[in-house]
């Protein structure tokens, strides 16, 4: 008797101190009303000025959120067939669910449906560790009921959809469905959606890209599901199953169609935003380039670049920018002949000296003073500025001097003195200023020199 009551103290004490370590455990669980402000990350998209998409960007998950309305009927009940299909019945856990699901599997002669409710596959995905314990199996049912008594069952359903993995680094069910099908989620067929709820289980193993006769199997035991439930007729079970289906191409991690765009507003948008908002933000850049023109554009290097090549001018790389002067939009961009084979973008990246194609920006200054014109007359003769401990003596390309003559025949024929002469009359002050107001962002000192610009400047200030 002594030994009973002493065993039987024993496993109390045991029992007890268990139920003890657990509501301790419980006490640090996450609070999942955290939810009610969540928002995952999603793949961030550049289009061009018409919405054409050039390039999508993300981090480990390629995601687009959906509201549920935005989601295919089919696709809905294919996946609650599968994974949950008491889910609007349950209150987070389902413990029949486990002796229904391995009954249905053993029948099946194949995994058909699952133990863990859609509810508990959210918390453990959201706030769990993927470790196989009991104590994380009994968090995750509280976990689990927690998140019933805050969300409604339409809520649950499309953080799920959300928030599950597709495969081939796709994450929700937009994401997924553009993926395999080319399409919005909302548009799936009753085939296409029974495919894609039988890639929840083993997403690359059952994944149409990999193994498409393996995927259609996969896609049949889906349907049979939703036919024993009541939820489609033997004919749209049949009828799905034999319709062939064109799937479409991962699209996590793909090129752009504009890479010395994209990677120059990519750059951009970082320094201003952070790098987790752009990779894990889902911005959508609207850019001011129109892809025909860009494909002009590249084309255009790659033709000249080629000319040059073929006439002996040792021309290594080349770059172009367009700019529409009436909305100052950058109209296309090309970094170099190649982007393959150089990344490095001499658009926004390089820096040249722009030399006699500034000499504009000083003429420009003249003339907004209102005291020049084209015909003014300027002297092109002979002349000498102090600057710093240095004397500067500007010359002209050849030498030669002109005398006076008009600023017309200065611009026309790019004299370098008559172009000091202006700067030093208007100010380099304001020529800095006038070709600040003219969009040049590149660093610039006002020099007695700088008509002649003898620093650098990248290609995007000069366009």
């Amino acid at each position: 008797m002594a030994t009973l009551l002493g065993s039987t103290m024993l496993v109390s004490s045991i029992a007890a101190g268990g139920l003890v370590g657990l509501a301790i455990s419980f006490r640090n669980l996450p609070d999942v009303r955290v939810l009610r402000n969540y928002l995952p990350s999603e793949t961030s998209y550049v289009y061009d000025i018409n919405g054409t998409l050039l390039y999508s960007l993300h981090d480990e998950a390629n995601r687009e959120v959906v509201d549920l309305d935005e989601v295919s009927p089919h696709l809905k009940r294919a996946v609650l067939a599968i994974e949950d299909s008491y889910f609007y019945s349950h209150r987070g856990i389902n413990p029949s669910s486990v002796g229904r699901a391995l009954l249905a599997n053993v029948q099946a002669g194949s995994t058909v449906e699952g133990g863990s409710t859609i509810t508990m596959q959210l918390v453990k995905n959201l706030f769990l560790t993927p470790e196989q314990a009991i104590s994380r199996k009994v968090a995750e049912a509280v976990l689990s009921m927690r998140l019933e008594q805050i969300f409604e069952k339409d809520q649950i359903l499309e953080m799920y959809l959300n928030q599950v993995y597709w495969g081939h680094n796709t994450y929700g069910v937009e994401t997924a469905s553009q993926s395999y099908f080319n399409k919005a989620a909302k548009d799936l067929s009753l085939a296409e959606a029974s495919m894609m709820a039988g890639l929840i289980q083993a997403p690359e193993g059952f994944s149409p890209f990999v193994d498409y006769p393996l995927a259609k199997q996969r896609q049949a035991t889906v349907l049979g599901r939703m036919r024993q439930l009541g939820w489609i007729t033997p004919d749209e079970e049949a009828a799905a199953k034999a319709q062939p289906l064109l799937v479409g191409e991962i699209t996590s991690f793909r090129g752009s169609q504009a890479p010395y765009v994209t990677e120059a507003v990519v750059q951009e948008l970082k320094e201003a935003f952070g790098d987790d908002a752009v990779l894990k933000g889902g911005m959508r850049i609207q850019t001011t380039v129109e892809l025909g023109m860009q494909r002009m554009a590249e084309e255009t290097v790659q033709r000249n670049h080629a000319a040059l090549r073929a006439r002996g001018v040792r021309a290594d790389q080349m770059a172009l920018v367009a700019i529409d002067p009436r909305t100052h939009f950058v109209k296309a961009m090309v970094g170099g002949v190649s982007y393959d084979d150089s990344q490095f973008n001499r658009a926004v990246q390089a820096q040249r000296q722009p030399g006699s194609s500034f000499k504009p920006f000083v003429y420009y200054a003249a003339f907004a003073s209102g005291r020049y014109t084209p015909d003014t007359i300027i002297q092109d003769t002979p002349a000498s500025y102090a600057d710093g401990y240095e004397y500067y003596n500007p010359r002209n390309y050849d030498g030669s001097f002109m005398g006076n003559i008009p600023i017309r025949k200065a611009l026309e024929v790019s004299r370098n003195v008559p172009a000091v002469k202006l700067g030093q009359s208007v100010g380099v002050d304001r020529v800095v200023e006038i070709s600040r107001l003219l969009g040049i962002e590149s660093p610039m000192e006002p020099v007695i020199s700088l008509p002649l610009l003898a620093f650098d400047l990248i290609h995007l200030d000069m366009a």
